[in-house]
């Protein structure tokens, strides 16, 4: 658990800078280039950390799934991805749900706490649920939102097409890059 541990501390430690507005004191030193490929190169780091980890970890049992988590998460997880999609395109999903990224992944994360009941998952899960929860708050409380302007209604056909093309993506091959097929 060392590993994924540390891999979760180095994700999460780098997207505090921006969640705590201190990102803008590096960009001022380093230069935003530098700082991007730095911030960057972390976060790969990290990811690669909470994957090889979890790989290594072994199979802890803290409780028994919830009998319909699977469902929930079958259920949810397209609308999940459909928001994370949302997040970085012209849409206007984004003008209905202030924060589209972040609550993806909070769905993301829930349904996956409901649907495993181990340690490792329980790391990983309940991690990445907090930032989003703390990071909704944060963006909330300095003010940072920004409300988005009106765009053809065909950007939102594309945001889900694109969301749906890639929940079937990651529902197909889920069983290749996390050991837990779903079919």
């Amino acid at each position: 658990m060392l590993v994924l541990t540390l891999g979760v501390i180095v994700f999460f430690g780098i997207h505090l800078l921006p969640a705590l507005q201190q990102n803008q004191l590096l960009v001022a030193k380093l230069g935003e280039g530098k700082y991007k490929a730095g911030f960057s190169v972390i976060t790969l780091i990290g990811l690669g950390l909470i994957i090889w980890g979890f790989q290594l970890a072994e199979f802890v049992p803290l409780w028994t799934p919830l009998p319909f988590g699977r469902t929930l998460a079958m259920s949810l997880m397209p609308f999940a991805i459909i928001l994370l999609c949302a997040a970085d395109a012209p849409n206007n999903i984004k003008r209905f749900v202030r924060h589209p990224m972040l609550i993806g992944i909070t769905i993301w994360a829930g349904v996956h706490l409901l649907a495993n009941g181990d340690l490792a998952s329980s790391i990983i899960f309940t991690s990445f649920l907090v930032f989003s929860l703390f990071d909704i708050l944060a963006v909330e409380l300095s003010g940072r939102f920004k409300t988005r302007e009106a765009v053809s209604p065909l950007w939102d056909l594309g945001v889900v097409a694109v969301g749906l093309a890639l929940f079937s993506v990651l529902f197909y091959f889920h069983g290749s890059f996390t050991g837990m097929p779903l079919r």
